[in-house]
């Protein structure tokens, strides 16, 4: 019985390494500047807060973080 049961784990770990292997094979994200679309004009609350917020992702990544603010982003038209 025990050399089933590690047969059966074994198996399972390949099955599991080979599922994540295209995971592994991916580049880093995110490979390009990353925007952040502030529905407010500049110099509110939410636009201070979204530029800290960007800082801090631009440190953690690696990778440039843009605010954009656009008036009424958030309504459809």
């Amino acid at each position: 019985m025990p050399t089933r049961r590690r047969r059966a784990i074994a198996a399972l770990a390949c099955a599991l390494a080979l599922l994540a292997a295209p995971a592994w094979s991916q580049s880093g994200y995110p490979t390009k500047p990353v925007r952040i679309v502030v529905p407010f004009p500049p110099g509110q609350a939410a636009d201070t807060f979204s530029r800290m917020l960007a800082e801090r992702l631009s440190a953690l990544w690696g990778q440039q973080v843009v605010v954009e603010n656009r008036g009424g982003g958030g309504l459809d038209q």
